[in-house]
């Protein structure tokens, strides 16, 4: 490390009275932020101790801390966020979302300009965002798709074998066409549908060590329902020796319940105070070891814009949260744990996805299912203008252009699992018992559950806590 870099860890510690030995030093310039790591060991040292060794170090953390935690963050936003809300800016997050899934789909076929299309015959192949989506009087499916070049039409006949894959397609989502023109070519009759995916060949990484990560989402502290029991049994688990193995632990988004989210939301709070609810959230990560890195994305519950992507959290925030095994990105990321790609995004467009595609295997009772059509998509939200708020952004971040070993995700309450092309998808529930809006909805969420990764092989565990 550059000795200036050091020097800065020295004078800090020095401010607050204390010396250390060169290896603590080391330590402590190694960490994500040196800073919190030197708040967080001097709030925890005794107090006749000035000069920090690696003993004391040991003592605080729990265990050795030999082994640095090997963390990096993908596709963070945060104090990037470009838009203004302009014309400009919309053309311009779509333009960017078009250009990302043409690449990716032009791995597997050449496209033509949708405006060259007229003056072409026979078999083409053709890249699109679908602008319209219709049913015609004879029961086929008409669908206008849109490139920078112009407009185009397709029809899928209603016997094709194709058809049913017009009941996932949605508007604004880039797709694939292989097709023929017809005799005065003025419209495409599909043959293939293409979209972007992942392929079924992916190999993902793996850790080379045995390390576990812990996935959670939605603890909503502040609500009268939050269940702390619960919360309290995952915490004193994690002091067991089957919890040893884990290292990390995710967060995807909704820590706190946040204030005036929905209509009438006071009487399910049992505190009001924003800032007061990340402090209780505080309270509740401190029997949880320093030694565990922790990682957060916000969600739509969360103090930062509803409109996604989501920033990370804001330096009042921070200041909170303010221990050095604390990480903090927007939603979405891309974190990279022990060189495993893990996918984080808190999940709102999953409503949209259940409500909007015509399958019985994509319900709420099936989250993961949901969450493998992003992936088809490789879309975070592909339909804009609807459920989900889209900020405009001249890059569009919710394109999955890094394929991940494992998408975790959170947002509607409910545990689901599975497998797609050999990418682990999760969504891992929440800690917030049924609230009165959700037995309106005759939702039943599925409350206290922490999957446990293994890195090394992406193996899951379902620890429920009941």
């Amino acid at each position: 490390m550059p000795s200036n870099e050091l020097s800065k860890v020295v004078q800090e510690l020095v401010k607050y009275g204390y010396n250390a030995e060169p290896e603590v030093v080391q330590f402590i310039n190694n960490t994500p932020d040196p800073n919190s790591t030197i708040k967080f060991l001097i709030s925890n040292i005794p107090e006749e101790i000035f000069t920090l060794n690696m003993s004391h170090i040991s003592n605080i953390y729990g265990r050795s801390p030999s082994t640095s935690p090997s963390i990096s963050i993908l596709n963070d936003m945060t104090g990037n966020s470009t838009g203004s809300g302009t014309y400009n800016d919309f053309v311009s997050i779509f333009q960017d979302r078009l250009s990302q899934l043409t690449s990716i789909l032009s791995n597997r076929i050449k496209p033509y300009p949708l405006n060259s299309l007229k003056n072409t015959s026979g078999e083409v192949r053709v890249v699109g965002m679908v602008s319209n989506i219709q049913k015609t009087n004879s029961n086929h499916i008409l669908i206008e798709l849109e490139d920078i070049s112009g407009t185009f039409s397709m029809l899928v006949h209603n016997n094709s074998e194709i058809f049913n894959l017009t009941d996932e397609i949605l508007l604004d989502e880039v797709i694939g066409v292989k097709g023929k023109l017809s005799s005065d070519s003025e419209i495409l009759f599909a043959e293939v549908i293409y979209f972007p995916d992942i392929p079924p060949n992916f190999r993902p990484p793996h850790a080379t060590r045995p390390v576990q990560a812990a996935l959670l989402s939605d603890i909503h502290v502040g609500s009268k329902h939050f269940n702390s029991e619960l919360w309290s049994d995952f915490t004193s688990w994690l002091k067991t020796p089957e919890a040893e193995p884990i290292e990390y632990i995710l967060i995807a988004g909704d820590l706190v319940e946040g204030v005036g989210v929905y209509p009438g939301q006071d009487i399910d709070l049992e505190i009001i105070n924003i800032y007061e609810q990340y402090d209780a959230f505080n309270e509740c990560l401190k029997d949880i070891s320093g030694d565990i890195s922790m990682i957060m994305i916000p969600g739509n519950h969360d103090a930062v814009r509803l409109a996604e992507p989501q920033p990370g959290f804001d330096l009042e925030i921070k200041n909170i949260l303010s221990s050095s095994n604390f990480h903090f990105t927007s939603n979405p990321s891309t974190v990279i744990v022990e060189g495993v790609p893990i996918l984080m995004y808190h999940g709102v467009s999953l409503d949209e996805i259940i409500a909007e595609t015509h399958s019985t295997q994509v319900s709420y009772d099936a989250p993961h299912n949901a969450m493998i059509q992003l992936l088809k998509k490789r879309h975070l939200a592909p339909q804009f203008g609807s459920r989900t708020r889209i900020s405009p952004e001249q890059k569009d971040y919710l394109v999955i252009d890094k394929i991940p070993s494992v998408f975790h995700s959170g947002h509607v309450h409910k545990f689901g699992y599975g497998k797609y092309h050999n990418v682990l998808v999760i969504n891992s529930g929440c800690w917030q018992s049924q609230t009165d809006f959700q037995k309106r909805a005759n939702i039943i969420p599925d409350v206290g559950y922490a999957p446990i990764l293994d890195l090394d092989t992406l193996n899951l565990t379902i620890r429920k806590f009941s």
